[in-house]
Protein backbone atom coordinates (compact mmCIF):
# COMPACT_ATOMS: atom_id res chain seq x y z
CA UNK A 1 0.00 0.00 0.00
CA UNK A 2 1.20 3.49 -0.87
CA UNK A 3 -0.47 6.37 0.88
CA UNK A 4 1.15 9.17 -1.10
CA UNK A 5 -1.31 10.32 -3.72
CA UNK A 6 1.40 11.32 -6.15
CA UNK A 7 3.07 7.91 -6.35
CA UNK A 8 1.77 4.80 -7.97
CA UNK A 9 2.03 1.51 -6.14
CA UNK A 10 4.62 -0.74 -7.73
CA UNK A 11 7.30 -3.27 -6.99
CA UNK A 12 10.58 -1.63 -6.04
CA UNK A 13 12.53 -3.47 -8.73
CA UNK A 14 10.30 -2.35 -11.59
CA UNK A 15 11.59 -0.69 -14.74
CA UNK A 16 11.63 3.07 -15.26
CA UNK A 17 8.24 3.14 -16.96
CA UNK A 18 6.53 1.12 -14.22
CA UNK A 19 7.12 3.57 -11.40
CA UNK A 20 5.80 6.99 -12.31
CA UNK A 21 4.03 9.93 -10.82
CA UNK A 22 0.26 9.84 -10.78
CA UNK A 23 -1.72 12.78 -12.16
CA UNK A 24 -1.63 15.99 -10.14
CA UNK A 25 1.00 18.07 -8.34
CA UNK A 26 3.01 17.00 -5.34
CA UNK A 27 0.83 17.39 -2.26
CA UNK A 28 3.10 17.69 0.76
CA UNK A 29 1.81 19.15 4.00
CA UNK A 30 1.91 22.91 3.52
CA UNK A 31 1.71 23.61 7.21
CA UNK A 32 4.75 21.62 8.19
CA UNK A 33 7.21 24.09 9.73
CA UNK A 34 10.76 22.95 10.25
CA UNK A 35 11.90 24.16 13.65
CA UNK A 36 15.17 22.30 13.73
CA UNK A 37 18.21 22.56 11.50
CA UNK A 38 17.75 21.17 8.03
CA UNK A 39 19.16 17.86 6.91
CA UNK A 40 22.52 17.43 5.21
CA UNK A 41 22.92 18.28 1.55
CA UNK A 42 21.40 16.03 -1.10
CA UNK A 43 23.13 12.71 -1.51
CA UNK A 44 22.77 10.31 -4.40
CA UNK A 45 19.37 8.63 -4.75
CA UNK A 46 19.25 5.29 -2.93
CA UNK A 47 20.22 2.32 -5.05
CA UNK A 48 19.97 -1.41 -4.57
CA UNK A 49 21.86 -4.68 -4.83
CA UNK A 50 24.14 -6.42 -7.23
CA UNK A 51 22.94 -9.60 -8.93
CA UNK A 52 22.87 -12.95 -7.20
CA UNK A 53 21.32 -16.30 -7.92
CA UNK A 54 19.35 -18.78 -5.84
CA UNK A 55 16.05 -19.21 -4.04
CA UNK A 56 15.87 -18.89 -0.25
CA UNK A 57 13.59 -17.48 2.45
CA UNK A 58 14.16 -15.40 5.56
CA UNK A 59 11.72 -14.99 8.45
CA UNK A 60 11.85 -11.79 10.49
CA UNK A 61 10.11 -10.34 13.54
CA UNK A 62 9.94 -6.86 15.04
CA UNK A 63 9.12 -6.21 18.72
CA UNK A 64 9.13 -3.04 20.80
CA UNK A 65 9.79 -4.40 24.31
CA UNK A 66 8.37 -1.32 26.11
CA UNK A 67 10.19 -0.07 29.16
CA UNK A 68 7.03 -0.43 31.27
CA UNK A 69 6.53 3.11 32.54
CA UNK A 70 5.67 6.63 31.51
CA UNK A 71 9.10 8.26 31.22
CA UNK A 72 7.54 11.20 29.37
CA UNK A 73 6.50 12.56 32.76
CA UNK A 74 10.17 13.01 33.63
CA UNK A 75 11.06 14.58 30.29
CA UNK A 76 8.16 17.04 30.61
CA UNK A 77 9.44 18.60 33.87
CA UNK A 78 10.51 22.24 33.78
CA UNK A 79 14.13 22.68 34.96
CA UNK A 80 13.45 26.36 35.67
CA UNK A 81 10.78 25.52 38.24
CA UNK A 82 12.07 26.28 41.76
CA UNK A 83 10.65 22.92 42.82
CA UNK A 84 12.35 21.08 39.95
CA UNK A 85 14.57 18.83 42.08
CA UNK A 86 11.72 17.69 44.30
CA UNK A 87 9.51 17.16 41.26
CA UNK A 88 12.28 15.24 39.53
CA UNK A 89 12.85 12.90 42.47
CA UNK A 90 9.11 12.30 42.77
CA UNK A 91 8.65 11.62 39.05
CA UNK A 92 11.67 9.31 38.75
CA UNK A 93 10.55 7.39 41.84
CA UNK A 94 7.08 6.92 40.40
CA UNK A 95 8.37 5.75 37.02
CA UNK A 96 10.91 3.37 38.57
CA UNK A 97 8.33 1.59 40.70
CA UNK A 98 5.87 1.60 37.80
CA UNK A 99 8.47 -0.29 35.78
CA UNK A 100 8.95 -2.75 38.64
CA UNK A 101 5.17 -3.24 38.85
CA UNK A 102 5.04 -3.93 35.11
CA UNK A 103 6.96 -7.17 35.82
CA UNK A 104 9.61 -7.06 33.08
CA UNK A 105 10.54 -10.73 33.58
CA UNK A 106 6.94 -11.81 33.02
CA UNK A 107 6.48 -9.54 30.03
CA UNK A 108 9.72 -10.60 28.36
CA UNK A 109 8.75 -14.21 28.97
CA UNK A 110 5.61 -13.48 26.93
CA UNK A 111 7.72 -12.06 24.11
CA UNK A 112 9.95 -15.15 24.28
CA UNK A 113 6.85 -17.34 23.95
CA UNK A 114 5.91 -15.63 20.67
CA UNK A 115 9.44 -15.84 19.28
CA UNK A 116 9.94 -19.47 20.30
CA UNK A 117 6.61 -20.45 18.75
CA UNK A 118 7.69 -19.07 15.37
CA UNK A 119 11.51 -19.22 15.40
CA UNK A 120 12.23 -16.25 13.11
CA UNK A 121 15.74 -16.06 11.70
CA UNK A 122 16.17 -12.41 12.67
CA UNK A 123 14.50 -10.35 15.40
CA UNK A 124 14.66 -6.56 15.68
CA UNK A 125 13.87 -5.16 19.14
CA UNK A 126 13.40 -1.61 20.35
CA UNK A 127 13.30 -0.27 23.92
CA UNK A 128 15.59 -3.06 25.11
CA UNK A 129 16.14 -1.25 28.38
CA UNK A 130 19.06 -1.64 30.74
CA UNK A 131 18.07 -0.34 34.18
CA UNK A 132 20.72 0.09 36.86
CA UNK A 133 20.88 1.73 40.27
CA UNK A 134 23.28 2.95 42.92
CA UNK A 135 22.15 2.71 46.54
CA UNK A 136 22.66 5.07 48.21
CA UNK A 137 23.14 7.45 45.31
CA UNK A 138 25.52 10.36 45.03
CA UNK A 139 23.86 12.68 42.50
CA UNK A 140 22.01 14.64 45.18
CA UNK A 141 25.33 15.55 46.84
CA UNK A 142 27.14 16.44 43.65
CA UNK A 143 28.65 13.02 42.90
CA UNK A 144 29.24 11.62 39.44
CA UNK A 145 29.86 7.90 39.98
CA UNK A 146 27.73 6.05 37.41
CA UNK A 147 25.22 3.48 38.65
CA UNK A 148 26.34 -0.04 37.71
CA UNK A 149 24.14 -2.42 39.71
CA UNK A 150 21.87 -4.13 37.18
CA UNK A 151 18.21 -4.18 38.12
CA UNK A 152 16.81 -5.26 34.73
CA UNK A 153 18.68 -6.07 31.52
CA UNK A 154 15.89 -6.65 29.01
CA UNK A 155 18.18 -8.17 26.39
CA UNK A 156 19.75 -10.64 28.82
CA UNK A 157 16.33 -11.56 30.24
CA UNK A 158 14.92 -12.13 26.74
CA UNK A 159 17.85 -14.26 25.55
CA UNK A 160 17.71 -16.39 28.71
CA UNK A 161 13.94 -16.78 28.42
CA UNK A 162 14.36 -17.93 24.83
CA UNK A 163 17.03 -20.42 25.87
CA UNK A 164 14.70 -21.83 28.53
CA UNK A 165 12.15 -22.44 25.77
CA UNK A 166 14.66 -24.23 23.54
CA UNK A 167 15.14 -21.22 21.23
CA UNK A 168 18.75 -20.22 20.77
CA UNK A 169 19.45 -16.61 19.85
CA UNK A 170 22.29 -14.17 20.33
CA UNK A 171 22.58 -10.40 20.07
CA UNK A 172 24.64 -9.59 16.96
CA UNK A 173 24.24 -5.81 16.81
CA UNK A 174 22.97 -3.13 19.16
CA UNK A 175 23.12 0.58 19.75
CA UNK A 176 22.64 2.57 22.93
CA UNK A 177 20.30 5.52 22.74
CA UNK A 178 19.48 7.63 25.79
CA UNK A 179 21.70 6.92 28.82
CA UNK A 180 20.54 9.02 31.75
CA UNK A 181 20.92 8.81 35.53
CA UNK A 182 18.64 10.62 37.98
CA UNK A 183 17.89 10.61 41.73
CA UNK A 184 14.95 8.75 43.27
CA UNK A 185 13.61 7.72 46.66
CA UNK A 186 14.23 4.16 47.73
CA UNK A 187 10.93 3.27 49.36
CA UNK A 188 12.55 0.45 51.31
CA UNK A 189 15.42 2.41 52.84
CA UNK A 190 13.95 5.91 52.78
CA UNK A 191 17.18 7.22 51.23
CA UNK A 192 18.01 8.73 47.87
CA UNK A 193 19.24 6.28 45.23
CA UNK A 194 20.40 6.96 41.71
CA UNK A 195 18.46 5.23 38.90
CA UNK A 196 20.02 4.87 35.47
CA UNK A 197 18.23 4.04 32.23
CA UNK A 198 20.06 3.01 29.07
CA UNK A 199 17.74 2.54 26.10
CA UNK A 200 18.89 0.19 23.33
CA UNK A 201 17.89 -1.18 19.96
CA UNK A 202 19.21 -4.61 19.03
CA UNK A 203 19.18 -7.41 16.47
CA UNK A 204 18.99 -11.05 17.52
CA UNK A 205 19.81 -13.95 15.22
CA UNK A 206 19.21 -17.67 15.53
CA UNK A 207 22.29 -19.69 16.44
CA UNK A 208 20.91 -23.20 15.92
CA UNK A 209 20.62 -23.19 12.13
CA UNK A 210 22.74 -25.60 10.05
CA UNK A 211 26.27 -24.33 9.34
CA UNK A 212 26.39 -21.99 6.38
CA UNK A 213 22.64 -21.49 6.13
CA UNK A 214 22.62 -18.00 7.58
CA UNK A 215 25.46 -15.87 8.85
CA UNK A 216 25.87 -12.19 9.64
CA UNK A 217 28.76 -9.76 9.49
CA UNK A 218 29.60 -6.07 9.62
CA UNK A 219 27.57 -5.08 12.70
CA UNK A 220 27.03 -1.33 12.77
CA UNK A 221 25.06 1.19 14.78
CA UNK A 222 24.67 4.88 15.25
CA UNK A 223 22.64 7.84 16.45
CA UNK A 224 20.71 10.29 14.34
CA UNK A 225 22.23 13.75 14.17
CA UNK A 226 18.87 15.31 14.93
CA UNK A 227 17.55 14.60 18.41
CA UNK A 228 15.62 16.13 21.27
CA UNK A 229 17.95 18.22 23.40
CA UNK A 230 16.62 19.25 26.81
CA UNK A 231 18.43 21.53 29.25
CA UNK A 232 19.43 18.55 31.40
CA UNK A 233 19.62 15.63 28.96
CA UNK A 234 19.86 14.67 25.29
CA UNK A 235 17.46 12.06 23.95
CA UNK A 236 19.15 10.35 20.99
CA UNK A 237 17.44 7.83 18.73
CA UNK A 238 19.32 5.44 16.51
CA UNK A 239 19.70 2.29 14.47
CA UNK A 240 21.78 -0.86 14.25
CA UNK A 241 22.40 -3.23 11.36
CA UNK A 242 24.08 -6.39 10.10
CA UNK A 243 24.80 -7.72 6.63
CA UNK A 244 23.15 -11.11 6.19
CA UNK A 245 24.44 -13.95 4.02
CA UNK A 246 21.81 -16.53 3.15
CA UNK A 247 23.22 -19.35 1.02
CA UNK A 248 24.75 -17.13 -1.61
CA UNK A 249 22.37 -14.20 -1.18
CA UNK A 250 23.26 -11.01 0.67
CA UNK A 251 21.16 -8.22 2.13
CA UNK A 252 21.31 -5.65 4.91
CA UNK A 253 19.02 -5.94 7.93
CA UNK A 254 18.43 -2.73 9.90
CA UNK A 255 16.63 -2.12 13.19
CA UNK A 256 15.58 1.49 13.82
CA UNK A 257 13.61 3.61 16.27
CA UNK A 258 12.45 7.10 15.27
CA UNK A 259 11.33 9.87 17.61
CA UNK A 260 7.69 10.20 18.61
CA UNK A 261 4.99 12.01 16.67
CA UNK A 262 5.01 15.08 18.92
CA UNK A 263 8.13 16.31 17.06
CA UNK A 264 7.16 15.64 13.43
CA UNK A 265 9.89 17.75 11.83
CA UNK A 266 12.59 16.04 13.85
CA UNK A 267 11.15 12.61 13.09
CA UNK A 268 11.16 13.35 9.36
CA UNK A 269 14.80 14.44 9.46
CA UNK A 270 15.72 11.22 11.27
CA UNK A 271 13.97 9.22 8.54
CA UNK A 272 15.89 11.09 5.83
CA UNK A 273 19.14 10.43 7.66
CA UNK A 274 18.30 6.73 7.95
CA UNK A 275 17.40 6.41 4.27
CA UNK A 276 20.47 8.30 3.06
CA UNK A 277 22.77 6.60 5.57
CA UNK A 278 22.72 2.92 6.56
CA UNK A 279 19.88 2.07 4.17
CA UNK A 280 21.64 3.54 1.14
CA UNK A 281 23.70 0.51 0.09
CA UNK A 282 24.14 -1.54 -3.07
CA UNK A 283 22.32 -4.55 -1.75
CA UNK A 284 18.71 -5.31 -0.77
CA UNK A 285 17.58 -3.89 2.56
CA UNK A 286 15.07 -5.07 5.13
CA UNK A 287 14.37 -2.16 7.48
CA UNK A 288 12.48 -3.11 10.62
CA UNK A 289 11.47 -0.93 13.52
CA UNK A 290 9.20 1.36 15.46
CA UNK A 291 8.91 4.39 13.17
CA UNK A 292 6.23 6.21 15.19
CA UNK A 293 4.53 7.10 11.90
CA UNK A 294 1.15 5.72 10.89
CA UNK A 295 0.66 5.01 7.16
CA UNK A 296 -2.69 6.83 7.11
CA UNK A 297 -1.26 9.78 9.08
CA UNK A 298 -3.62 9.03 11.96
CA UNK A 299 -1.03 10.24 14.46
CA UNK A 300 -0.48 13.48 12.58
CA UNK A 301 2.87 12.81 10.87
CA UNK A 302 3.82 12.05 7.26
CA UNK A 303 7.12 10.29 7.84
CA UNK A 304 5.75 7.02 6.44
CA UNK A 305 5.69 8.74 3.05
CA UNK A 306 9.45 9.29 3.13
CA UNK A 307 10.12 5.56 2.94
CA UNK A 308 7.63 5.19 0.10
CA UNK A 309 9.30 8.01 -1.81
CA UNK A 310 12.68 6.33 -1.28
CA UNK A 311 11.48 3.15 -2.97
CA UNK A 312 10.69 1.03 0.08
CA UNK A 313 7.66 -1.25 0.30
CA UNK A 314 5.77 -2.16 3.48
CA UNK A 315 5.56 -5.95 3.85
CA UNK A 316 2.29 -5.99 5.79
CA UNK A 317 0.61 -3.49 3.47
CA UNK A 318 1.72 -5.36 0.33
CA UNK A 319 0.03 -8.52 1.60
CA UNK A 320 -3.11 -6.91 3.06
CA UNK A 321 -4.14 -4.43 0.37
CA UNK A 322 -7.82 -4.99 1.12
CA UNK A 323 -7.32 -3.74 4.69
CA UNK A 324 -5.41 -0.43 4.51
CA UNK A 325 -6.61 0.75 7.92
CA UNK A 326 -5.76 -2.50 9.71
CA UNK A 327 -2.66 -4.10 11.16
CA UNK A 328 -2.63 -1.77 14.18
CA UNK A 329 0.41 -2.17 16.41
CA UNK A 330 0.18 0.46 19.15
CA UNK A 331 -2.31 1.69 21.69
CA UNK A 332 -2.37 -0.27 24.96
CA UNK A 333 -2.53 1.86 28.07
CA UNK A 334 0.63 2.80 29.97
CA UNK A 335 -0.08 0.30 32.74
CA UNK A 336 -1.00 -2.57 30.39
CA UNK A 337 -4.11 -3.02 32.50
CA UNK A 338 -7.18 -1.77 30.61
CA UNK A 339 -8.74 -4.12 28.01
CA UNK A 340 -11.09 -1.35 26.89
CA UNK A 341 -8.23 0.73 25.43
CA UNK A 342 -7.91 -0.24 21.74
CA UNK A 343 -4.97 -0.25 19.40
CA UNK A 344 -5.20 2.93 17.32
CA UNK A 345 -2.11 3.28 15.08
CA UNK A 346 0.23 1.16 12.95
CA UNK A 347 3.69 2.35 13.97
CA UNK A 348 5.79 -0.82 13.64
CA UNK A 349 6.72 -1.69 10.07
CA UNK A 350 8.96 -4.10 8.19
CA UNK A 351 10.09 -2.20 5.09
CA UNK A 352 12.00 -3.80 2.22
CA UNK A 353 13.72 -2.62 -0.94
CA UNK A 354 15.53 -4.62 -3.63
CA UNK A 355 14.45 -6.85 -6.44
CA UNK A 356 14.36 -10.46 -5.27
CA UNK A 357 12.95 -9.73 -1.81
CA UNK A 358 9.36 -10.94 -2.07
CA UNK A 359 7.12 -10.92 1.03
CA UNK A 360 5.11 -14.11 1.35
CA UNK A 361 3.58 -13.63 4.80
CA UNK A 362 3.26 -10.82 7.33
CA UNK A 363 1.30 -10.87 10.57
CA UNK A 364 0.62 -8.59 13.51
CA UNK A 365 0.89 -10.58 16.73
CA UNK A 366 -0.99 -9.60 19.84
CA UNK A 367 1.29 -9.92 22.87
CA UNK A 368 -1.48 -10.72 25.34
CA UNK A 369 -0.38 -12.61 28.44
CA UNK A 370 -2.47 -15.46 29.81
CA UNK A 371 -3.40 -13.75 33.06
CA UNK A 372 -6.32 -11.94 34.68
CA UNK A 373 -4.38 -9.08 36.28
CA UNK A 374 -1.95 -6.52 34.97
CA UNK A 375 0.21 -6.65 33.04
CA UNK A 376 -2.24 -8.06 30.52
CA UNK A 377 0.20 -7.64 27.64
CA UNK A 378 3.93 -7.97 27.22
CA UNK A 379 4.20 -4.53 25.60
CA UNK A 380 2.13 -1.53 24.59
CA UNK A 381 3.04 -2.55 21.01
CA UNK A 382 2.14 -5.62 18.99
CA UNK A 383 4.85 -7.63 17.26
CA UNK A 384 5.12 -7.79 13.46
CA UNK A 385 6.41 -10.72 11.43
CA UNK A 386 7.46 -10.78 7.80
CA UNK A 387 8.60 -13.77 5.77
CA UNK A 388 10.46 -13.14 2.50
CA UNK A 389 11.36 -15.31 -0.43
CA UNK A 390 14.90 -14.38 -1.47
CA UNK A 391 15.50 -15.13 -5.13
CA UNK A 392 17.68 -13.73 -7.92
CA UNK A 393 18.65 -10.49 -6.23
CA UNK A 394 18.97 -7.62 -8.69
CA UNK A 395 19.71 -3.95 -8.31
CA UNK A 396 16.57 -1.77 -8.27
CA UNK A 397 16.58 1.46 -10.16
CA UNK A 398 17.04 4.65 -8.13
CA UNK A 399 13.82 5.98 -6.61
CA UNK A 400 13.08 8.88 -8.98
CA UNK A 401 11.03 10.99 -6.56
CA UNK A 402 13.30 10.70 -3.55
CA UNK A 403 15.52 13.74 -4.32
CA UNK A 404 12.46 15.98 -4.72
CA UNK A 405 10.84 14.64 -1.54
CA UNK A 406 14.04 15.07 0.43
CA UNK A 407 14.59 18.57 -0.94
CA UNK A 408 11.13 19.54 0.29
CA UNK A 409 11.68 18.36 3.86
CA UNK A 410 15.44 18.84 4.09
CA UNK A 411 17.96 20.22 1.64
Amino acid sequence: MKTMENYETSNNCAGPNDRRAANGPLRFAAGLLLTVALAASVAAAPVGPFCSVGKRSVYTMNVNLYIGGGIDRVIALDPTDPAYFANLVSAVTGVFYEIVSSQPDTRLGGVADRIAARMPDLVAVQEASLIRNQSPGDLAVGGSTPATNVVYDYLAILVEALKARGAHYTVVSSTEEVDVEMPMYNLQTGKLDDARLTDRDAILVRTDLPPGQLRVSNPQGGHFTYMIELPTVKVPRGWCSVDVFLRGEKFRYICAHLEQENVPQLQMLQAIELIDGPANVRMPVILSGDFNADPLHRNGVETYDAFVAAGFDDAWAELHKANPSGGLTWGHDEFLADPSVPMIWRLDVVWFRGCGLVPTESKVLDLALDRAQSPLWASDHAAVTANFRVQDLREPRPAPYWPKFRAHFGR
